[in-house]
């Protein structure tokens, strides 16, 4: 749903169309009391420690503090208490208009940004208490707006995503005082990318080439907000198909290369965006790495570059040629010790076969666990960077 002018002639000074968790903080008004607030489970295996209960505009984050927890054990640590400033609500029916969509609610909107912000699987339930002016000031609680608790398949010792289970403290949820900074259109990016990313969280586990396009999606519509290319075509060859260039180079020299990128230009344009994009806002390396270097993704820029332009062709072929990416990518990371860092790189030794496919190193040059690091690195450092935009 969205607040929107009904008319084209709106006041100058009339709201700006945007999506309603950031047009419910923008009418926040400490003077107006008879407001209703609404409460909604948000569901995790996570174990939540910590809450905010302030500081966050017209959203507060409960802790249920739940007994059970674990990888796979999914249930309610955190209750969201949202005050609704937003009154009558009239669409503008007269047209189509996706600009402000992204396939959820307001509390689906939170429930992306928290899921970012804390790197773990969350996800919004329906509403469960009411609090409306003049009515029972305990609350009702209600049922009608059920949703039904997500499932997560994990195997216990064998997870793909180790990081976005066990203890995680709320305070990181800080973040979120940036959501009335925030342009609208912009702010509209930043709900899709964190929805592409809760998505990849959910079924990582279950389904990694699925988390892995979903990852890269993220990546690509955060791009889309900030990215336009100058670059010349032959340029942006050897960005995206570093190969091709040196051979068409070997063959026909400077001139062949460019004749050949200005006929598949079209072809690599998203390939640069998204390394461009990535590269710009890539994290510092993880604070916990192993001690071999063999099993570490070197943290350089051309060789960033170099997986980066892997992981886009495996995800483009996934897409158009059904050809999923590399099995060894879907594996769970690799540990000396339950106590030692994760594993950056498949584990293959000299080469790989699985699953009916064979893989030399060079060709699986991440796991996923590595590259869920760089996204969610990559997505928090442009959340940050449009929150001081404005």
């Amino acid at each position: 749903m969205t607040i929107t002018p009904d008319t084209p002639d709106a006041p100058a000074n009339a709201e700006p169309r945007a999506l309603l968790s950031q047009l419910n903080w923008l009418r926040v008004s400490p003077d107006e009391t008879d407001t209703p607030v609404y409460e909604y489970p948000l569901f995790s295996d996570a174990h939540i420690t910590g809450e905010v209960a302030n500081g966050l505009g017209p959203y507060s984050f409960l802790n249920a503090v739940p007994v059970s927890s674990g990888p796979g054990i999914v249930n309610a640590p955190i209750v969201l208490r949202a005050v609704f400033y937003l009154g009558e609500y009239r669409p503008d029916m007269s047209k189509t208009d996706e600009s402000l969509y992204h396939g959820g609610t307001l509390v689906d909107e939170i429930a992306a940004l928290a899921s970012l912000a804390l790197g773990v699987r969350i996800r919004a339930g329906g509403e469960t208490r009411r609090f409306e002016p003049g009515k029972d000031p305990f609350g009702r609680p209600c049922a009608w707006n059920d949703e039904p608790r997500p499932v997560v398949r994990v195997r216990r010792n064998h997870l793909v995503l180790p990081s976005v289970t066990g203890t995680h403290s709320l305070d990181p949820l800080k973040t979120l005082k940036s959501i009335p900074l925030i342009d609208p259109a912009r702010y509209v990016s930043l709900i899709r990318a964190c929805k592409f990313y809760q998505d990849a969280l959910w079924v990582a586990e279950s389904e990694p080439n699925l988390a892995w396009l979903m990852f890269v999606s993220a990546l690509e519509t955060a791009a889309n907000d900030v990215y336009e290319t100058n670059a010349s075509a032959d340029e942006r060859l050897r960005d995206s198909k570093p190969d091709l260039a040196t051979l068409l180079e070997q063959h026909g020299g400077h001139q062949l290369v460019t004749q050949v990128a200005d006929m598949i230009a079209h072809t690599f344009g998203a390939t640069k965006k998204f390394i461009d994009f990535t590269m710009q806002f890539v994290p510092d390396p993880p604070p916990q790495r192993p001690e071999q270097d063999w099993l570490c993704v070197k943290w350089e820029k051309k060789s960033l570059k170099t997986i980066l332009n892997s992981v886009y062709g495996y995800r483009s072929r996934s897409l158009h040629a059904g050809l999923p990416f590399p099995a060894p990518m879907f594996e769970a990371p690799f540990r000396f010790a339950a106590d030692t860092p994760p594993s950056e790189v498949p584990l293959t030794g000299l080469a790989s076969h699985f699953r009916g496919g064979t893989w030399m190193p060079k060709d699986t040059p991440i796991n996923l666990h590595c590259f869920h690091y760089i996204a969610r690195g990559v997505l928090l450092k442009w959340w940050q960077s449009i929150s001081n935009d404005g």
